[in-house]
């Protein structure tokens, strides 16, 4: 199994777990992400970039608590929309498909930083929608049609626990309470 490296917790805990808790540092640090990649002198970003695909490739991240991973799993789908753009994390097996992100599927950066306007929304929301061929009505009908304000999780697909139970077999995670 791939444990968290201290590199990855402090790239993680710097706002791209906390969402719910602080939206305003979640918003910051999927918009300051940008940037710091295309600055990574030490590689540090990139190699953030790589586990965190290899923790959705492998299911390896610790689920959250009163959660499944693959409830877990999804929820790190919508960071990676989020902080990467459209293209799904090398290796995932179940990746959400693309018509989805934005109409089913909202992510937490849709809800707190892209509003009804270009005015009330984060400044830097019209070259995020760009970037992943969204826009604001998009958006908009996306977050109204979910009264629940529900990001659209699927749910785990047929033979997922087989692949969780082959995943711990081959030593890239250990199995969690209730996946036998």
């Amino acid at each position: 199994m791939i444990p968290e490296s201290s590199n990855f917790k402090t790239f993680f805990s710097g706002g791209f777990g906390i969402a719910d808790h602080e939206p305003d540092l979640y918003i910051q640090a999927i918009e300051d992400l940008r940037g710091m990649l295309a600055n990574d002198e030490g590689g540090h970003v990139h190699a953030f970039r790589e586990e965190f695909a290899a923790h959705i490739r492998d299911s390896s991240f610790t689920p959250l608590p009163r959660s499944s991973q693959w409830m877990t799993d999804e929820w790190l789908r919508d960071i990676w929309y989020d902080a990467f753009g459209p293209e799904p994390a090398p290796g995932d097996a179940y990746p959400v498909p693309q018509e989805d992100w934005g109409h089913r599927r909202v992510t937490d950066y849709m809800l707190h930083a892209v509003n009804q306007t270009r005015e009330l929304s984060s400044p830097s929301a019209p070259d995020w929608l760009e970037a992943r061929g969204l826009t604001f009505d998009d958006i908009e009908a996306a977050v109204e049609s979910s009264e629940t304000r529900s990001v659209g999780f699927r749910s785990a697909p047929e033979g997922w626990l087989e692949r969780l139970r082959d995943l711990v077999e081959r030593g890239l995670r250990e199995e969690q309470p209730g996946e036998r």
